[in-house]
């Protein structure tokens, strides 16, 4: 199911985040995880859903969602997932 939905393209990607409704929201979504503290996202997502908000942040990074996103990742994960960059090439 999960790449049945799946983002397909970096193109992809940055036009999600340059949808008016559709980018917005994701980065307010982003910005919101910031201010969970003292958790780990297994703790607020569950161990499969950790792993995909990793991918997801990691997506977004490379598609150019901004300081935003990096941050995320270096807050919950410390660094980007290298399978989704491998998927991209950008490795």
């Amino acid at each position: 199911m999960a790449r049945y939905f799946a983002i397909g393209s970096l193109e992809e990607a940055a036009a999600y985040l340059a949808h008016p409704l559709l980018g917005a929201r994701l980065s307010e979504c982003v910005e919101a995880l910031q201010d969970l503290t003292k958790l780990t996202a297994e703790q607020v997502f569950g161990e499969v859903d950790a792993l995909k908000l990793r991918s997801s942040l990691t997506l977004f990074s490379v598609a150019g969602g901004g300081s935003v996103f990096d941050a995320a990742l270096a807050r919950w994960f410390g660094a980007p997932d290298v399978r989704t960059l491998e998927a991209f090439n950008r490795v």
